[in-house]
């Protein structure tokens, strides 16, 4: 492969104009440094309302590095330092002020393997409105069934939601999962490879969940499958080395991509 070249890094390939008009985030010239070493370079993209954008790229690309960032996750990382912008609103996220543990209320979080709770589906679900002080049952009642039909799931465990969460499958330990991500009624849900450790039957499952949460939550997932972002994304980025190359409608990014880094990826010339 032949190494980068200054003419790689033009202004990132914006097809079909991925407006930032509607954005539910709006990244700005967003530069990370671990210490010394940066690992994102002047990213900027809109993350549209009510869609799923997902974002491609080799191991080591700064996807997940780029998604931790959009609820402040990589705070907890010592020596971090960035430079730029992002926008939830008419407030930059990293602006002085901001109340970190509300931010993270408004960004609801599914990591690559599932994480239940050592304690009842029900506890599960309940988790974050008990840390909230919400206390009246028919609240609680009422959200655990909106959660978990949400995520597809009330239907598989109705009957038993005071047993462990730790004796469902893998596939409904996910849903679960999301279903506790999304009972605080968040604006925006983060995907960090959601189905790589599930089998093809359990990720089509949460494919489709996905599908189905679109419009209601904006959805921003990073995936190492091609074909995924393909099934569920409307938008997708390709970042390369911490710089995002190319973002657009998904469909285009596949068929049309305007970046020759971009064509070699999706055709799986690397990767």
């Amino acid at each position: 492969m032949n190494a980068i070249t200054e003419t790689a890094y033009e202004p990132t390939a914006y097809h079909h104009l991925v407006s930032d008009e509607g954005a539910a985030l709006d990244i700005r010239n967003f530069n990370l440094w671990y210490g010394e070493k940066q690992a994102l370079f002047d990213n900027t993209l809109p993350i549209q309302k009510g869609m799923v954008t997902a974002l491609i790229g080799p191991s080591g690309c700064g996807k997940s590095t780029l998604l931790r960032c959009l609820n402040r996750m990589n705070d907890l990382v010592d020596d971090l330092r960035i430079d730029g912008q992002i926008m939830a609103g008419d407030f930059d996220i990293y602006g002085k002020g901001v109340d970190v543990i509300a931010l993270r209320k408004r960004m609801g979080m599914v990591f690559q393997k599932p994480n239940p709770f050592a304690m009842s589906i029900y506890d599960n679900i309940i988790y974050p409105l008990r840390v909230d002080g919400v206390s009246k049952k028919s609240i609680l009642d009422e959200t655990v069934e909106r959660s978990l039909r949400s995520a597809a799931l009330w239907d598989e465990v109705k009957d038993r939601l005071q047993d462990s969460a730790l004796g469902l499958s893998g596939g409904q330990q996910q849903r679960l999962c999301i279903a506790r991500g999304i009972a605080s009624d968040p604006e925006v849900l983060l995907m960090d490879e959601p189905c790589s450790a599930l089998d093809p039957i359990a990720t089509a499952k949460i494919e489709d969940l996905i599908t189905q949460l679109s419009g209601t939550y904006t959805i921003v997932i990073v995936t190492h499958s091609m074909s995924q972002a393909q099934r569920v994304s409307h938008n997708t980025a390709f970042m390369y080395l911490g710089r995002l190359i190319e973002y657009g409608a998904t469909e285009t990014l596949f068929i049309n991509p305007q970046r020759e880094r971009t064509s070699d990826y999706v055709t799986g010339r690397f990767g």
